[in-house]
């Protein structure tokens, strides 16, 4: 008996942020991202190490493929990461679908 499972899409929804690594409260916050690609994914992480002025080689650290593969097995809420850079490191942090639409009403 063969066994058919459904091919759901992968959501991939994170929060970003950058600060000093270990530190409670970052410095800033790059804002709330949604995205059901993975060349999405790669875009939203490469313009979140421009734009806070990152060596582009750090997009490596990222796995991105390993990383949605996991995605699309367990979610992205579960899916946290970072890119450390010295002393700063740029946080992705997953989010349920609930905490990134609460995210998206406060920056409203």
């Amino acid at each position: 008996m063969a066994v058919h499972t459904l091919h759901r899409r992968a959501v991939a929804r994170y929060s970003v942020s950058f600060g000093l690594a270990g530190c409670y409260l970052p410095d800033s916050h790059g804002g709330v991202y949604e995205v059901t690609r993975r060349t999405d994914l790669a875009d939203v992480i490469r313009e979140e190490l421009r734009m806070y002025d990152l060596p582009a080689s750090l997009f490596r650290d990222a796995h991105v493929r390993r990383l949605w593969r996991f995605i699309r097995r367990n979610g992205s809420s579960v899916a946290h990461f970072s890119l450390y850079h010295g002393d700063h490191a740029l946080a992705f942090n997953g989010l349920t679908q609930a905490e990134y639409e609460q995210a998206v009403e406060c920056d409203q």
